[in-house]
C-alpha cells in the first residue's frame, strides 16, 4: 500500500489561518511552539489497527481522567459546537481547540488523524456528508469518531446524536469519510504547534454565557436536509439498475414465449424492407434519367418537376410506411409496451434465443 496524500500543500497567510470557505483568522502565537505535528499517511508498523469489524472500535491509548472527561465534554457538546460554528470558526483559539478523540485506520494507523481540532471537526461535518445522519425517526446523529479499513469499506464509526447519546455504526460508502478528514485535518497541522487555543472547557464556558443568544439556524437545517436526502438516495443508481435489469429479463422471457410469431413479424419486415429498397433503387434511377433529359432539352423544367414530384413523394410515403411498421407492428402482440422491431432484432442477437436456455430452477432467464 502507497503513501496516501492527505493536503495539498496549502500555505497559510502569515500568523494566520485561512478556513476552508476562505476566511482568514488571526492567531496568537505560543510563547514557545510546540513539536510539529506530522500527519503523513503511513503503515503501522504496531499492528494496533489491523481489526476492524468487531464490536468495539479500535483501541484509543489510554488517557487520564482530564481526557476521559474532555471526549465526554466533546461528545455532549458536539451538536453545541454545530450550532455555534460561525462563533468557534472567528476565532482562531476556539478553531484550534484540541478534541481528544483518536481516530484510526487498518494498515495506517493514526497517521493522518493526530491532533485533530474542533475546527478541523466543524468543517468536516460541513463538507462530508456522510459524517451527517438522520436516521428513520428523524433522530440527528453525528459521525465523531473513525475506525476501518480502507481497503475493504468494512468499518465501526462512533456516533453521537443530540442527547449526547453515542454508539457505533458501519457507515456507507466509508471511503466519502475518511479521506476528507485527514485533509482536513493535515491542512492545520503547522497551525497546531505554533498558535495559541482554548481548552474544550473553555469553548463550552464561552458559549454557555448568556451573551449568545440562540441562533435561527436555517443553513443548519438545509444541510442536514441535503444529507438526509443523499442517505435516502445514495443506492438510487444501483436499485434502478437492477430495475432495468429485472425489465429486460423479463422482456427476453415475454419475447421468447412469442418468439414464433416475432420471427413472422421480422419475415413481413425484412420483406417490407427489400421492396422498399429495391424500389429506391428504382426511383433513384427514374430520377437521374429525368435530369439527364432536362439537362439534354428533351424536356422542360415544367414536365421534369411535373414527373419528378411524384417520384420523391412515393420514395418519402415508402420510407414512412417502413418505419412506422419498425414502430407499431409490435402493438397488436403487445399493447402499450411500447415494443419495436429495434426491440426484437436485439432479441434475436441474444445467443439465448436460439433454444430453450433455463435456469437452474428451470424458469427462463
Amino acid at each position: 500500500m502507497g503513501i496516501i496524500k492527505t493536503h495539498d500543500d496549502f500555505k497559510h497567510p502569515e500568523g494566520k489561518i485561512q478556513l476552508l470557505n476562505g476566511n482568514v483568522l488571526d492567531c496568537y502565537p505560543l510563547e514557545q511552539a510546540g513539536e510539529q505535528v506530522d500527519n503523513e499517511v503511513k503503515l503501522d508498523t504496531t499492528g494496533t489497527y489491523f481489526a476492524i469489524g468487531g464490536k468495539k472500535l479500535a483501541p484509543t491509548p489510554k488517557t487520564d481522567e482530564e481526557k476521559a472527561e474532555e471526549r465526554s465534554l466533546f461528545c455532549n457538546n458536539a451538536f453545541r459546537f454545530l450550532k455555534y460554528r460561525n462563533i468557534i470558526m472567528s476565532d482562531s483559539r476556539m478553531f484550534l481547540c484540541p478534541v481528544p478523540i483518536q481516530n484510526g485506520m487498518t494498515y495506517t494507523g493514526t497517521s493522518g488523524f493526530h491532533n485533530p481540532t474542533l475546527g478541523v471537526y466543524l468543517e468536516w461535518w460541513l463538507n462530508c456528508e456522510t459524517a451527517l445522519i438522520c436516521d428513520g425517526n428523524g433522530m440527528k446523529k453525528l459521525v465523531y469518531q473513525i475506525a476501518g479499513s480502507p481497503l475493504s469499506g468494512s468499518n465501526r464509526c462512533g456516533v453521537v446524536d443530540e442527547n449526547g447519546k453515542t454508539e457505533t455504526e458501519s457507515i456507507y460508502p466509508f471511503s466519502s469519510l475518511w479521506p476528507n478528514f485527514m485533509r482536513i485535518n493535515s491542512r492545520y497541522d503547522e497551525a497546531k504547534s505554533l498558535y495559541q487555543a482554548y481548552s474544550l472547557k473553555q469553548v463550552v464556558d464561552i458559549l454557555e454565557k448568556e451573551s449568545l443568544s440562540l441562533i435561527d439556524d436555517m443553513e443548519l437545517e438545509n444541510i442536514y436536509l441535503r444529507s438526509e436526502l443523499y442517505w435516502k438516495t445514495k443506492d438510487m443508481p444501483i436499485k434502478i439498475q437492477n430495475l432495468e435489469d429485472t425489465i429486460e429479463r423479463l422482456k427476453f422471457r415475454l419475447f421468447y414465449a412469442y418468439r414464433v410469431d416475432l420471427k413472422a413479424i421480422m419475415a413481413i419486415y425484412e420483406e417490407k424492407k427489400e421492396k422498399k429498397e429495391k424500389r429506391e433503387k428504382e426511383i433513384d434511377e427514374a430520377c437521374k434519367e429525368l435530369y439527364g433529359q432536362l439537362k439534354s432539352g428533351e424536356i422542360d423544367n415544367k414536365q421534369y418537376q411535373k414527373q419528378l414530384t411524384p417520384l420523391k413523394k412515393e420514395k418519402e410515403n415508402n420510407i414512412f410506411l417502413l418505419r412506422e411498421y419498425r414502430r407499431s407492428a409490435l402493438e397488436p402482440l403487445f399493447p402499450d409496451l411500447g415494443y419495436t422491431v429495434c426491440d426484437v432484432e436485439e432479441f434475436f442477437k441474444d445467443p439465448r434465443s436460439a433454444g430453450p436456455l433455463k435456469s437452474t430452477s428451470g424458469r427462463f432467464f
